[in-house]
């Protein structure tokens, strides 16, 4: 037989707690709407102009998002440090370019002025364009490679992108290399068709130059014109910033500093690869901002890494409170460029994709226009 005292101190236990459950309230509260943060990337260099300055929104707790909100109707204003001024110009949503007026010169600093449609006020802290030295050689060797799938090991070869460069006169010298490939693509949105349940119909792209008659059978292609979505230019750019503060200086000389991979495919090598890499000079400021997004952006890939700490940048409010986050950023510039033919390849390379679209929609960064010296 149970005792009384042990049912006793179960029965009171039971009680406190359908006493406790029930006394819990829900408590309603209001959240206050997100904010959206400013983002400003511009920069000015001792190269022709004209020099680009992007402002978008981004939500603070949402900044990993793709797309950004452009900020339009902005007046933006260039400054030196000699009184000199020039207008930004909107030539698509959020995108602003000067006309070319003005130049980067070595030892002047630069500044912008943004007054948004609403009124806000946002500066850049000046910045001073230092010297940077040249880049003496730019070489690439080629790697064998393999990447799992689900499906087993495929082949996933590159060639690997390495150069030499002056450190510059300075004793510290702050040095970003910016790397962009570029190769040529077809396509053949001729071929494009739409697809229904049970059959399908050719549908010829208007930009393909070809239309459908009426023929036995099914319709026939004609060509009417030429194509003007087949070829294509694509560019690839570097994954986060390349930056000095890893690398060893002998004599004065950035020596075997790997910037980048190139990856053997058959689109890109369908033609050639050109491979552009600019050596930028950078202010202690400005070095220390994008070695806080290469930080970040390593952290994202890992879950180990440390916390990089906020990015600031050197744009802030004048008139608001409003949160601003960017860079406004001088340079002195170098660059070389180099072509990797398919010739290199040391074997014989599949065909390119067969692509029934227009070549500018179905790779990213593609553009009809072909870049100056590509032939």
């Amino acid at each position: 037989m149970i005792p009384d005292s042990f049912l006793n101190v179960k029965i009171r236990w039971i009680l406190i707690i359908i006493i406790a459950t029930a006394c819990v309230e829900p408590i309603n509260f209001t959240l206050p709407p997100p904010q959206y943060q400013t983002i400003v990337e511009g920069m000015i260099s001792d190269s022709p102009g004209p020099y680009t300055v992007k402002v978008s929104k981004a939500l603070d707790l949402n900044t990993d998002s793709v797309y950004r909100p452009p900020v339009e109707n902005a007046r933006i204003k260039l400054y030196d440090d000699e009184g000199n001024v020039e207008n930004f110009v909107e030539i698509s949503p959020g995108v602003y370019k000067t006309s070319g007026a003005m130049r980067g010169r070595i030892a002047h600093s630069y500044h912008i002025r943004i007054e948004t449609e609403d009124g806000k006020i946002f500066e850049s802290e000046p910045d001073q364009v230092n010297p940077v030295g040249e880049i003496s050689s730019i070489r690439y060797e080629f790697e064998s490679r393999k990447k799992e799938e689900k499906y087993g090991d495929v082949q996933a070869d590159v060639f690997n992108i390495y150069l030499d460069a002056d450190a510059g006169a300075k004793e510290e010298n702050y040095v970003r290399w910016r790397f962009t490939g570029t190769y040529k693509v077809v396509t053949n949105p001729e071929l494009h068709e739409i697809f229904l349940q049970v059959s399908s119909y050719r549908d010829p792209l208007p930009c393909s130059g070809y239309i459908v008659t009426p023929a036995l059978g099914g319709g026939k292609l004609e060509k009417v014109g030429e194509c003007s979505c087949c070829t294509c230019w694509v560019n690839q750019y570097e994954n986060l910033p390349q930056l000095s503060d890893v690398q060893l200086v002998s004599n004065n000389q950035f020596k075997n500093i790997k910037i980048g991979e190139v990856p053997i495919t058959p689109a890109t090598f369908y033609d050639k690869y050109v491979i552009t890499v600019e050596q930028l000079s950078l202010t202690k400021k400005t070095f220390d901002f994008f070695k806080l997004i290469r930080a970040q952006k390593e952290e994202a890939s890992s879950l180990f890494q440390p916390p990089s700490g906020e990015i600031i940048g050197n744009v802030h409010s004048v008139n608001s409170d409003a949160a601003v986050v960017g860079i406004f950023w001088a340079a002195s510039m170098k660059s070389k460029q180099i072509a990797i033919p398919r010739s290199n390849i040391p074997y014989l390379l599949a065909p390119i994709y067969f692509v029934p679209d227009a070549c500018t929609k179905f790779y990213s960064n593609a553009t009809t226009v072909k870049p100056d010296g590509w032939d």
